[in-house]
């Protein structure tokens, strides 16, 4: 089950606890914590903690240890940053439809890494979206021994979630429309950096969707919070489904 944190917002006490670097872009300091970023993207959190951290796993020689894939912007306090984020839900493709096995990733992970060697976040890179995703998917292809049809359907699901990551006028992420399994790709809830904390949001409005979700547990109607807050009832419904499945 996931915690539902969206009346408290982020865990403040480990956030608060990020180290502030003023030598980078605001979109790396640390803002969330790992249940955080699985709660807002829909991530199972073992599977983000294999991404963040690394695993063991058994050998006949004896245990050895798999590296993370994502480099946290505070490894110290185990918090993630806003590009973070991003890059997480571009690898969550990987778990979309196709359980790639964290191997695959890792090998592909190697792969773009030597392609693209001056990129600090080379999956929400421009060269990444126009030809680095090719490499992915055929070096997941190898690893993996998908056929050629499944391949193809995983391509898609690529593509889907890069266009889900939008850049700003400088090509750096600025906002991501949250893509989860059994949800809508209607780009009403998003995430977008400086925006009511870099905390999912009714997109065009800022209003936060855990606002609207503990409004409405709390008795108040779909309607009555669409009058409150100026936005379609549509929005209010999508905000409470979204806290409800995430909770779930």
């Amino acid at each position: 089950m996931y915690s539902v944190c969206f009346a408290s917002g982020h865990d403040m006490a480990q956030v608060l606890k990020g180290r502030f670097r003023p030598d980078v872009d605001p979109r790396e300091q640390a803002l969330y914590t790992p249940a955080d970023a699985a709660y807002y993207l829909g991530i199972h959190p073992k599977t983000l903690g294999t991404w963040i951290r690394g695993r063991t796993y058994p050998t006949v020689g004896g245990e050895k240890f798999f590296e993370p894939v994502i480099e946290m912007a505070d490894v110290d306090n185990g918090l993630l940053s806003f590009f973070n984020l991003a890059e997480l839900h571009v690898l969550a493709a990987t778990r979309y439809q196709h359980q790639v096995s964290f191997p695959a990733v890792r090998a592909a992970m190697d792969t773009i890494s030597k392609k693209y060697p001056n990129e600090r976040h080379p999956l929400i890179s421009r060269d990444f979206k126009t030809n680095g995703i090719d490499i992915f998917v055929q070096t997941v292809k190898e690893n993996e021994n998908l056929s050629r049809p499944k391949q193809l359907n995983f391509k898609s699901i690529m593509d889907d979630f890069l266009k889900n990551v939008i850049p700003d006028e400088d090509n750096l992420i600025k906002k991501i429309f949250p893509l989860i399994a059994g949800q809508p790709d209607d780009h009403i809830i998003s995430i977008t950096y400086g925006i009511s904390s870099s905390q999912p949001v009714v997109d065009g409005y800022g209003v936060p969707v855990w606002l609207l979700y503990d409004r409405h547990n709390a008795g108040e109607s779909i309607d009555d919070l669409a009058d409150d807050f100026s936005i379609p009832p549509l929005s209010v419904q999508r905000a409470i489904d979204y806290s409800e499945r995430r909770a779930a």
